[in-house]
């Protein structure tokens, strides 16, 4: 599999979600670009797979807290700043009817999943409008963001509003210099395999999303704005799919 190659060096990233698949490949992809990454995940035990790797700091934390978005931000400040934001964290794993979720569990998801990039999004915004400067964001959305999953509402919930969100900083703000952009994936696992039910014929892998918010957050992505990069070998442009494929999916 080819590798896209793109220049970070000097930059500084900060990545959500760190401990997951995607948002492993993620911090992979950016240091090895020559960014220096901030990791953050709730899973604190999660981030020491990145101990011994370059150019990449952790900090432990639940992003959906304001003090723990300030948090994040006070350790940017102090260590040079922000240029590009991915939000990546996200609650993957519930699979409840709607007619049974309660609102707690739903709460939880918008959470973990929209509140999150809120938090971390504004304070991006206003460091970037304060500093006098542009800046990239780069979120996580999914096909749940335009079509729904069986049993997944509140997570396709957050999703949409992930592509509303992004949509509303391109629109408000772009004539700042900032860029708000969404990947949305499809059946992503840690090792490619056949998969009848996606027209590309098989499954996607985590370098390859990490690749395309490489893509975004660069200058060669420099007019596209709002827009939702679909990262799922064509699977949002099939009419329908087999529903006896079972799907892995991490975003």
């Amino acid at each position: 599999m080819s590798t896209v190659t793109f220049d970070f060096t000097g930059e500084r990233v900060l990545v959500t979600g760190a401990a997951g698949l995607i948002g492993r490949a993620l911090v992979h992809r950016f240091a090895d670009a020559g960014a220096e990454v901030l990791a953050v995940d709730v899973d604190a035990d999660g981030l020491k797979v990145f101990d011994a790797v370059a150019r990449v700091a952790t900090l432990p934390g639940d992003l959906a807290r304001e003090d723990v978005a300030d948090a994040v931000f006070a350790r940017l400040a102090r260590d040079g700043g922000l240029d590009v934001l991915v939000n990546n964290a996200a609650m993957t794993e519930l699979r409840t009817p709607f007619i049974d979720i309660e609102a707690d569990v739903w709460d939880a998801v918008v959470a973990a999943n929209l509140r999150s990039a809120y938090l971390l999004s504004v304070r991006a915004v206003r460091h970037w409008r304060d500093a006098g400067r542009g800046g990239a964001i780069v979120s996580m959305s999914s096909p749940g963001g335009s079509r729904a999953h069986d049993d997944q509402s509140a997570y396709d919930v957050t999703k949409a509003g992930i592509e509303a969100l992004s949509r509303a900083i391109a629109v408000e703000l772009g004539g700042l210099g900032i860029r708000a952009n969404c990947i949305a994936p499809a059946s992503v696992v840690g090792e490619v395999r056949p998969a009848t039910d996606i027209p590309a014929g098989r499954t996607t892998a985590p370098e390859e999303v990490a690749d395309a918010a490489l893509y975004l957050a660069s200058p060669a992505a420099a007019q596209l704005n709002g827009h939702v990069l679909r990262v799922d070998g064509g699977l949002h442009a099939r009419l329908r799919t087999d529903p006896s494929q079972e799907q892995q999916r991490d975003v």
